[in-house]
C-alpha cells in the first residue's frame, strides 16, 4: 500500500497531476496506519514525527506542482521554506500533545469515535481542498 502511494505521488509530481497527488498521500499514510493497526503495543512514539514529515512531504510536493509565473527571488523562497518547517514543527508538536491526552484518557467507545469523526472531517477537508485545487488549475 505504501509502495503504491509513493509511486502514485511520484507519478503526480512527473506528470504534473495535481489531482493525482492526495490519492498518493493518502496511500503512504494509509500504509503507516495499516503499520500501527498490525503492531504491537498501544502508542507509537515516533507518530509525531512522522505527520510532519508527511506534512512537509505534501506541502513541498505541493509546492513544486504550482505553476511558475516568474522565478522567486532568495527571500521568498527562504522564507516559504521557513514557514513549511515551523508548521511541520507545529504538527509535531500537536500530535505530540494528542499522543499524551491519548495515553491519558480512557474514554473506550465514544473517544474513539470522537477520533473517527475527526479523522472523516481532516479527509474531507482535504479532499475538498484538493478539488478546489484541481478546479482552479484546469479553469486557468
Amino acid at each position: 500500500m505504501g509502495a503504491t502511494g509513493l509511486a502514485l505521488a511520484a507519478v503526480a509530481l512527473i506528470g504534473r497531476w495535481p489531482q493525482a497527488l492526495p490519492w498518493g498521500l493518502a496511500g503512504v499514510g494509509s500504509a503507516y496506519a495499516v503499520y500501527l493497526a498490525l503492531r504491537p503495543g498501544t502508542v507509537d512514539p515516533r507518530a509525531p514525527i512522522v505527520a510532519a514529515a508527511l506534512f512537509g512531504a505534501a506541502e513541498l510536493a505541493f509546492w513544486s506542482l504550482e505553476p511558475q509565473v516568474a522565478r522567486a527571488e532568495r527571500t521568498v523562497v527562504l522564507r516559504r521554506l521557513a514557514l513549511i518547517g515551523g508548521s511541520a514543527l507545529g504538527t509535531a508538536l500537536l500530535a505530540s500533545l494528542v499522543l499524551v491526552v491519548a495515553a491519558s484518557a480512557s474514554g473506550g467507545v465514544l473517544l474513539e469515535a470522537v477520533g473517527v469523526v475527526a479523522a472523516v472531517a481532516t479527509l474531507g477537508v482535504v479532499a475538498t481542498l484538493a478539488w478546489r485545487l484541481g478546479a482552479r488549475s484546469t479553469s486557468t
